[in-house]
């Protein structure tokens, strides 16, 4: 799924919530297991770099379906 417009505070409380693997899929092709407290400050920092330039299209990769529902509804939910 695409990113849009995140709220980072809460796409990182999401993340700790999830219970399977999250991926985020940058722009160059770089896949983050964002599960890791490390990846997640990389990708976040990946994702504000690229919002500077107005060029985001970071994707998130959901391997529990539980977990994709909860990501949805909080894409859905803007």
């Amino acid at each position: 799924m695409k990113l849009y417009d995140i709220d980072v505070v809460k796409l990182i409380g999401l993340l700790d919530k999830a219970k399977g693997n999250v991926y985020l899929i940058t722009e160059d092709g770089n896949t983050l297991n964002l599960k890791s407290k490390l990846c997640q400050l990389y990708g976040v920092r990946a994702l504000l770099e690229s919002a500077k330039n107005s060029t985001v299209s970071a994707e998130l990769s959901v391997e529990n379906p539980e977990d994709e529902l909860m990501f949805i509804n909080y894409m859905m939910s803007k």
